[in-house]
């Protein structure tokens, strides 16, 4: 979930876009054992949920509170989706998957409060630093100029036309999303520093360029948000103590025995009868109703019986979804501050597009964040990290040559997501959007892409569990 992005204009160099390890590590072990677990062969349930992110178990933890039977089905061994802790020398934690979190994100701080999980102010006093055509430049954090503030402002004004729970039903909305991004900036004249502007906060958000994102779909995205300073800056304002899969390990600790790890699901019978039959690779479920929370691309794997409506099929067969690559390098401490450098770099060749400083509250060591392009991938992996770690250096000096640790987290090849976020292509959302949360039959739909509010965002996926969570309360 939201950030794995691109590099952005100057302007708006940001990225989005959350315990304690020895209670995770509790968690961790309590799901994953025998002892416990549930067992689904043959059991009956009032809601069965498909996916045990944080939108699944906020569901699900909604529905056992108002006193439901529920059962979770996760295909991975391990909650949280698309967060992931990874573990540093020295017992640390680093966020492999979705991070950040702020600005009017009340859901997801509330959530992080009520668990008793502390907040971590992203460190950003100091320079930026670049390398611009072999050419190493240190700068202040630049503000936008005239232009791109005026082309920032339209672009808002259009976005509040857009209804957040139906943006399909806009005024004009087939036209606004026969357009892309980029047609939208050529047929109004936009400058270079504007559309460079635009184009950053597309990458850093959606992954993807502005002649690849439909226009209703990011007006959509920036009205769902609140806007560009808050896609830009108030997303990126925390970290979470322990990572943000700290909030998923957290739910399931308090949903143990209604968990099931290690239970893709392959199949779901009857959706449009009198009751849900789930099949998965660890065993059956009969259920009152169902909630799938995942992203709509992912439940492409499911065989629905009988088939979903023609419009929930075409949504998902065309859902746009784009992966990413996070490394951490670990050192013994965060050396780039004593030079007043701020940790965000990015560089227009080369493997590491853009940096952050995701060092731990205490500063026992320091940590750089790479986001990695994605034609890195295909090399050895000897010769990519030698490649990160050459990036690095140009950036922030021969202290950075010998990391103490080096973790990387390639999303591409992760087996159960299609990808991180979500660059819907022109076309898709006035075609087939009215799918994307309306039931089909006794399922109900969650999953951050859900959400009118923060879509895409850890914020959204908590706000998409809770809101099918209550659509099943209602009807059962």
């Amino acid at each position: 979930m939201r950030r794995f992005n691109r590099v952005g204009a100057l302007a708006s160099i940001s990225r989005r876009s959350l315990l304690k390890w020895p209670a995770a590590t509790c968690a961790v072990s309590m799901l994953g054992s025998s002892e416990g677990v549930a067992h689904p062969r043959g059991r009956e349930v009032d809601v069965a949920v498909v996916g045990a992110g944080l939108s699944g178990l906020s569901a699900a933890r909604m529905l056992a509170r108002a006193g439901r039977s529920v059962v979770v089905l996760e295909a991975r061994d391990r909650v949280g989706g698309r967060t992931l802790n990874q573990r540093t020398v020295g017992n640390r934690q680093v966020d492999g998957g979705g991070q950040w979190v702020g600005g009017s994100q009340t859901r997801v701080m509330a959530l992080a409060d009520e668990l008793g999980i502390q907040r971590v102010a992203q460190h950003e006093a100091g320079l930026r630093v670049a390398c611009v055509q072999g050419t190493r430049v240190t700068f202040e954090k630049e503000v936008p100029g005239a232009e791109t503030l005026h082309v920032q402002a339209v672009l808002e004004g259009l976005s509040r036309q857009v209804p957040l729970e139906a943006p399909w039903s806009a005024p004009g909305a087939a036209l606004l999303d026969a357009r892309s991004v980029a047609d939208w900036l050529q047929a109004n004249n936009v400058g270079e520093e504007a559309r460079g502007a635009v184009a950053g906060t597309i990458g850093t958000t959606l992954s993807a360029r502005p002649e690849n994102i439909s226009l209703l779909w990011f007006l959509f995205y920036l009205r769902s948000a609140g806007g560009f300073t808050a896609l830009n800056e108030d997303a990126q304002q925390y970290r979470l103590e322990g990572g943000a899969q700290a909030l998923s390990l957290r739910l399931a600790e308090a949903l143990a025995g209604s968990v099931v790890l290690g239970a893709p699901v392959r199949r779901i019978k009857g959706w449009c009868t009198d009751s849900v039959v789930i099949h998965s690779d660890a065993g059956t479920v009969r259920a009152r109703r169902a909630i799938v929370a995942m992203m709509p691309r992912d439940v492409q794997r499911i065989d629905f019986t009988p088939e979903l409506p023609r419009s929930r099929e075409a949504l998902q067969r065309y859902w746009g979804a784009s992966a990413g690559f996070k490394v951490h390098l670990v050192f013994d401490r965060p050396f780039w501050r004593d030079e007043g450098l701020a940790g965000v770099g990015f560089t227009d060749s080369g493997v590491v597009e853009l940096t952050f400083d995701s060092t731990p509250a205490d500063g026992s060591v320091g940590v750089l964040l790479a986001f990695v392009s994605p034609e890195a991938a295909r090399l050895p992996a000897t010769v990519r990290r030698a490649r990160v770690i050459e990036d690095v250096t140009k950036l922030f000096g021969e202290q950075a040559r010998v990391p103490r640790d080096y973790l990387e987290q390639d999303w591409a090849r992760e087996t159960w997501s299609a990808g991180c976020v979500s660059p819907l292509p022109p076309g898709l959302m006035s075609s087939w959007g009215s799918a994307l949360k309306a039931p089909a039959g006794r399922i109900h739909w969650a999953g951050t892409e859900t959400s009118g509010v923060w879509c895409g965002y850890l914020d959204g996926a908590i706000r998409a569990g809770e809101r099918a969570a209550a659509e099943v309360l209602s009807l059962l």
